[in-house]
């Protein structure tokens, strides 16, 4: 395609500057994103390519002298993610954060909101592949017009004094995207951890039983695929950018290092995670999924944390089932004893798997004794807090009675006895003392 195409839109624009780099025609692309910019002057994504493609054709000064400029605005406009890559892989840019950083007096606590991303596909315009590029707008878009006595946080990295930054720098990369790639592929082995500085992206998860589920949209100062290196485990869903897309990378090794270094990012990093899992578990599992928006919200809310050594007994078979628990992190057995034979193991369960179900929506005793096999974090839904939730949602009464009896069916069939319910044992003092709870605030 002519890089000098006037009918051509946006979107085309785009594929085919994408087309030529790839290609090594890095004139035409460096034509192509010129238009782009012109076009979309808040877009900082094509002027960062539009540096890579004057760099590829070795025009070295002007693609340098471009990545410092979208730094220092960038900076000056309260976009630190952008200023941190558009100088990668040297970090030069890592003063311009500065403010941004673990104490300072000027840093918020507060995420900023995404400026817009532009939808719309207009024409590019005509350009003289020498013509001087627009200028650099003054602020993001929606960027209040009142003097702001904070500055956003950046996530994770806020977290972080000046040195620590200027450590992880190594560990850190730039990668881009265009609308529609993958970032990050459900059941891949994780590798690294990424911060949005552009662009859009959507958080799908297959079901087995409905098609793939979209469990939230992420946009600047997102963070993603935090989850399965908590988890250690591969990655628990899909990331697709729906615009072209600029992140931060940071690489596993590093991560490593600063997490066993710095306990405020393990605690960050287990925030997050903590917030994806209930994420996860409102859009995929049967006891969320077909409630209204308030009662969802509701019992979402009054989950709390439990972390349980290895070795301790969480639930016994034929005791009180308390409550119904989702795995966070580690792993539990799951054992039933049939009449005079000793337990036998019947399931492994891990991160974002549910147990204790049954005997909760139902009022039975619980039908097997689950067992923690190493280091063990749960959320955790109590009968008590389920009863408070419904006395004020009546939907969730109707779904959890549901669920309970669809529950139990499957076990009947499971088990090929109707009568598999047996006498209700005390869970003796010791076994409540082998965990800890902990609020999830």
């Amino acid at each position: 395609m002519d890089p000098m195409d006037t009918g051509m839109t946006r979107s085309e624009g785009a594929k085919a500057a994408a087309d030529a780099k790839r290609s090594g025609h890095v004139d035409a692309a460096a034509a192509l994103y010129r238009r782009l910019v012109a076009s979309e002057p808040e877009n900082v994504a094509w002027r960062l390519r539009l540096a890579d493609a004057l760099a590829l054709a070795g025009w070295t000064d002007d693609a340098l002298g471009l990545r410092q400029a979208i730094a220092s605005w960038a900076a000056a406009t309260g976009r630190p993610l952008v200023a941190l890559i558009a100088t990668l892989p040297d970090g030069s840019a890592a003063h311009l954060v500065s403010p941004h950083l673990k104490g300072s007096p000027r840093l918020g606590s507060v995420l900023r909101s995404a400026p817009p991303v532009l939808q719309k596909d207009g024409p590019l315009p005509h350009l003289d592949p020498e013509a001087a590029l627009p200028e650099l707008p003054s602020r993001p878009a929606r960027e209040p017009q009142a003097p702001i006595p904070l500055l956003w946080p950046m996530p994770l990295l806020s977290a972080l004094d000046f040195a620590q930054v200027q450590a992880l720098v190594p560990h850190l990369s730039r990668r881009s995207l265009e609308a529609g790639e993958i970032l990050l592929a459900e059941g891949e082995t994780a590798d690294a951890l990424y911060l949005v500085a552009h662009g859009v992206f959507d958080v799908q998860k297959n079901d087995p039983d409905r098609p793939t589920v979209s469990l939230s949209r992420l946009s600047e100062n997102g963070l993603l695929g935090e989850m399965a290196l908590v988890l250690s485990r591969p990655r628990t869903a899909t990331v697709r950018a729906l615009t072209e897309a600029e992140v931060l990378r940071i690489d596993l090794v590093g991560l490593t290092t600063l997490a066993a270094a710095t306990p405020e990012v393990r605690k960050v990093l287990e925030d997050f995670t903590r917030q994806r899992v209930l994420q996860m578990l409102a859009a995929t599992s049967p006891l969320f999924r077909d409630l209204e928006p308030s009662a969802r919200a509701a019992l979402l809310k009054v989950f709390t944390v439990r972390e349980i050594p290895s070795g301790a007994l969480i639930t016994r078979q034929g005791g009180e089932g308390k409550a119904l628990r989702v795995v966070v992190s580690g792993r539990v057995e799951v054992l039933r004893a049939e009449a005079d034979e000793p337990p036998a193991r019947i399931a492994g369960l891990g991160p974002g798997e549910v147990f204790g179900e049954i005997a909760l929506l139902s009022g039975n005793p619980a039908t097997a004794t689950v067992l923690a096999t190493e280091p063990t974090v749960v959320l955790e839904l109590l009968r008590e807090q389920v009863d408070a939730v419904r006395q004020t949602h009546p939907t969730v009464d109707a779904c959890l009675q549901r669920l309970s009896e669809s529950r139990l069916a499957e076990h009947r069939f499971i088990f090929a006895d109707d009568d598999f319910i047996e006498e209700a044992d005390e869970t003796s003092d010791d076994d409540e003392a082998a965990v800890s709870v902990l609020d999830l605030d």
